[in-house]
């Protein structure tokens, strides 16, 4: 009789640990799902970049834009990142108001939330 209870003891924790073992391994399975798409803001100023060129390829044809990135509130907003002043080649001061793109998209899906011209 001490032989089954002993069994059934056995038994039993061999399945409180599966459970355990199997709790913990789905909890770091989905926090590891649950970190953000986007990152990295290296990897926003590509995807941004991509999606520039896509949208407004006249602005990007035969020239090198510069492409900056910011996040604020889990919201990257990669915009070409152009000089808004300086002095040209004749010695007149310059000041550039409105101009260049951008695109915002969510960090955490990569959800495009809006495209548009920078003020």
């Amino acid at each position: 009789m001490n032989k089954i209870v002993l069994l059934a003891s056995l038994i039993t924790t061999i399945i409180i640990l599966t459970i355990i073992a199997l709790v913990v391994t789905f909890t770091i399975s989905k926090k590891e799902y649950e970190r953000d798409a986007i990152a990295q803001k290296e990897t926003a100023i590509k995807i941004g970049r991509a999606l520039l060129e896509e949208y407004f390829p006249d602005y990007f044809l035969g020239k090198e834009v510069p492409i900056a990135a910011e996040e604020k509130n889990g919201i990257w907003r990669v915009f070409n990142d152009i000089p808004r002043s300086g002095v040209n080649e004749e010695g007149t001061n310059w000041v550039l108001v409105g101009g260049g793109v951008y695109v915002e998209f969510r960090k955490s899906t990569g959800e495009v939330i809006r495209f548009g011209l920078n003020d």
